[in-house]
């Protein structure tokens, strides 16, 4: 999920405790070992939370060294023998400036464009999505609050891809399988499109391997889903494909958003 301001308000709030909490010890050395324990979590929180900011922000935030440099500095510090007062110089930054340079300039960046954008794609998928498909979703809005838009189609429909693995697992190999023979004895189209020989897989490396394509049409056979259906399935790859291929195809944020309503409405709400 992208990181909110309030979740950045929270944590600024927490080096405040830390900070009071440091300052009741003066000049003493830090001895607890769940307060050292606390200072490492917060130093590694920030330094995993830093780069998703600087990539991001979209060029609302500043630069961010000064931050990334004192938590280091955090880090290093707990692994030996350190006094409360060097533990509050180095905090001294977040304490003094996080709120207004970092906290304030983030809450303008979630009302840009670019972020609002990003987030309705999230909301698209709100409820509907397991953890393998999340982490799809999340990149699709990371993509398209930095404007790629291209890369942003291709991680939804990587998502599409996950619901529709998902669902055949459930069914099984043998279930699918049977489809797919079901879907090789057809004739004319859309199943003259199927691979010559048919398709046989015993395992999910088998299925990954297997052509999008020739998914879509045993998923048609396996769910019983109408041809329609399908061909909305098969114009979702088909602008897929545009955006993973070389060209003049310039989606805009408007473009993900109505793929990732598609995405939404004619596979995860049709394959179950």
């Amino acid at each position: 999920m992208l990181l909110s301001s309030e979740a950045l308000e929270e944590f600024g709030d927490r080096i405040k405790g830390l900070d009071t909490v440091l300052a009741k010890l003066g000049s003493a050395e830090v001895t607890k070992a769940d307060l050292v324990a606390t200072l490492a979590s917060v130093a590694k929180e920030w330094l995993r939370v830093s780069p998703e900011l600087r990539n991001g922000a979209d060029g609302y935030l500043p630069v961010l060294d000064a931050y990334d440099l004192a938590m280091a500095d955090i880090l290093q510090a707990t692994k030996a023998r350190t006094r409360a007062s060097a533990y509050r110089k180095k905090l001294a930054v977040f304490v003094e400036k996080f709120l207004d340079s970092v906290v304030i300039a983030y809450m303008r960046f979630e009302g840009s464009p670019s972020q609002a954008s990003a987030r309705q794609v999230e909301s698209v998928f709100a409820g509907a999505v397991g953890p393998e498909e999340l982490v799809y979703v999340q990149e699709a809005a990371r993509c398209s609050s930095l404007h790629c838009h291209r890369a942003a189609l291709i991680m939804l429909w990587a998502a599409a891809m996950a619901r529709l693995y998902s669902g055949i697992l459930a069914a099984g190999f043998s279930a699918f399988n049977t489809a797919a023979a079901g879907v090789a004895a057809k004739k004319g189209a859309p199943y003259n499109r199927f691979t010559k020989g048919g398709l046989t897989i015993t395992s999910l490396a088998d299925l990954q391997n297997a052509r999008d394509a020739d998914v879509l049409l045993v998923a048609l056979e396996l769910w019983g889903y109408d041809l329609q259906l399908y061909e909305e399935q098969g114009r979702l790859l088909g602008t897929r494909n545009s955006a993973a291929h070389p060209g003049m195809f310039s989606p805009v944020a408007l473009d993900v958003r109505q793929f990732a309503e598609k995405v939404r409405r004619y596979v995860f709400d049709a394959a179950k």
